[in-house]
């Protein structure tokens, strides 16, 4: 898909995962509030990535993508791996693991070692850093024959589009989990296999 129909099916996304999410009754429990805070800033960083889009700032756009992954893979950590003094640990501001980690330990533990974060870890960690920390994959798409603007290839943009749909899907099945709204669970299935099924 091109970056322009990525944008499109992206909004839409957003539109159905706010309609979805809001005024679900969530758990008040420490370790859930901790992880809805988290899944709740992805799915801002989702908005945040269709926005830059929109508004042809597509630096800050690729930049953010890093920063949403991370949001929803801590998330994911704080709420099924994280001990409790892991979790005390978090609210002073120190997590002890890398990225890498996380998701090795949140993998474990659902009984998918290697899986689909894993996977896009190892495809996409580099450029994400690279991106976010102005390395030299940023900096290099800051030029144009002979002048300093944007210009970044259009799969990449396509690419990060589809990942911010992707990743903001977890992160709102997994606020809907958490809602023990079961009859929400068969129309999340569906519109994730819509939303791939655009790719395909």
């Amino acid at each position: 898909m091109t970056a322009t129909l990525e944008h499109t099916a992206l909004v839409e996304l957003i539109s159905w995962i706010d309609i979805n999410t809001s005024n679900l009754t969530l758990p008040a429990d420490e370790r859930s509030l901790i992880a809805v805070g988290c899944f709740d800033t992805t799915l801002e960083h989702q908005a945040a990535i269709a926005i830059l889009h929109a508004s042809e700032l597509p630096g800050s756009m690729l930049a953010l993508l890093r920063v949403l992954s991370e949001s929803l893979i801590r998330g994911l950590w704080l709420l099924h791996c994280a001990t409790d003094n892991e979790l005390q640990k978090f609210k002073k501001g120190k997590i002890g693991k890398s990225f890498n980690q996380l998701v090795l330990d949140f993998e474990e533990k659902i009984g998918t070692p290697g899986g689909v974060l894993s996977g896009f870890k190892e495809s996409a960690w580099v450029a994400m850093n690279g991106f976010t920390h102005t390395g030299f994959i940023q900096v290099s798409r800051r030029h144009a024959s002979g002048r300093v603007e944007a210009n970044y290839p259009e799969h990449e943009l396509a690419q990060a589009l589809d990942a911010a749909g992707a990743l903001g899907m977890v992160a709102a099945g997994q606020i809907i989990a958490m809602s023990n709204r079961k009859e929400l669970l068969p129309l999340f299935s569906e519109r994730m296999t819509l939303y791939g099924a655009q790719r395909t």
